[in-house]
């Protein structure tokens, strides 16, 4: 058993686990929401430390990550489970699953990452992605501790749903962030991932202010959170709170889990990337065979930046520290 942090300790053996906004308050023997916590005999356990459903080295575009180490290779890992239940999950065989279910599972130690990871050629470092990593976050912890004295960088793809004290701990520890953020209703995220938007807006401010590097996407889904009006109510609050240089990218949507939608039309993705370019200097469209919409243009000249084809990398117009080579605007921090 690994106890798990951010609980308190309730009457007849009760718990209240405080690592997300959904606060649950746990009896004996039960789970918690996210299916990762348990209630053992009064203390709060983690059923998925050092459980990995996933493991793979992916390019740092894949997750997405456009502005972080372009062109790297990054070691990812996930387990099972979600704090959030979205209808529509592009990857629901491992989160809105358990570590009960038939899903092939190893068990690798945070120590036994760092060994793995330090031995795969061209890694930057590690990722946790695939499912939510908030709800394995003394694995993330733990892991992430270690990397950062092998000199390696931390990735986190999350949905962004966890307190603010936990997020204040990951900050110490995490280099780059993607946040899901699903759309810019209250009213859509109470209905298709039973969960709420206004921690997912505190959790991305609360990352800006600590300086982390940050980059958005948004699966758009045709007719449930296209509205154009909220979409551009979305890209004005990225650009006030976080930044126009904010990177914001655009998923196209396929059936998947319990929504059966239809595709995203390209056009629809067009159109929503013609509005937030408004707001936003680093707008791209993913899940699509799209290029140029892939591609990194200078914000100051329009210079071609970076050239992205698939898994094919071009970093024509930068030099090694970032700078646009045309008009020598720094563009890319961490190159």
């Amino acid at each position: 058993m690994y106890e798990a942090s951010y609980y308190n300790k309730l009457e007849n053996k009760a718990v209240q686990c405080t690592l997300c906004p959904r606060n649950c308050i746990i009896d004996e023997g039960k789970f918690g929401n996210c299916n990762a916590r348990r209630n053992r005999n009064g203390i709060l356990s983690s059923e998925v430390f050092s459980k990995i459903a996933a493991i793979d080295t992916d390019p740092i575009e894949k997750k997405p990550l456009y502005h972080f180490y372009p062109g790297s290779q990054i070691l990812s890992v996930g387990t099972t489970g979600c704090n959030l239940h979205c209808v529509f999950c592009q990857n629901h065989a491992i989160s809105q699953c358990n570590n009960r279910s038939p899903v092939l599972i190893k068990t690798i130690s945070p120590d036994e990452l760092i060994a793995i990871a330090n031995k795969t050629p061209k890694n930057i470092g590690i990722a946790f992605t695939y499912n939510e990593p908030v709800i394995n976050f003394e694995y993330v912890i733990e892991s992430s501790r270690l990397a950062k004295m092998n000199q390696l960088k931390t990735v986190m793809v999350s949905n962004g749903y966890i307190n603010p004290d936990p997020l204040e701990m990951l900050l110490n520890y995490i280099d780059a962030f993607n946040i899901d953020l699903k759309g810019f209703s209250d009213t859509f995220y109470k209905k298709y991932t039973k969960g709420t938007l206004k921690p997912v807006l505190e959790t991305i401010q609360q990352i800006k202010a600590k300086g982390k590097h940050i980059e958005l996407t948004m699966l758009v889904l045709p007719t449930i959170n296209d509205d154009e009006k909220q979409f551009e109510a979305m890209c004005k609050w990225i650009s006030r709170k976080i930044g126009p240089n904010t990177v914001l990218h655009l998923s196209r949507y396929f059936p998947r889990y319990e929504l059966n939608q239809y595709p995203t039309p390209a056009e629809l993705l067009f159109s929503l990337f013609d509005i937030a370019k408004n707001y936003l200097n680093h707008v791209y469209i993913g899940n699509m065979a799209t290029e140029i919409y892939a591609n990194s243009y200078c914000p100051n000249c329009g210079a071609l930046l970076i050239e992205r084809t698939y898994s094919y990398i071009n970093k024509k117009g930068i030099d090694d520290l970032g700078n646009c080579l045309k008009c020598n605007k720094n563009v890319f921090e961490n190159i």
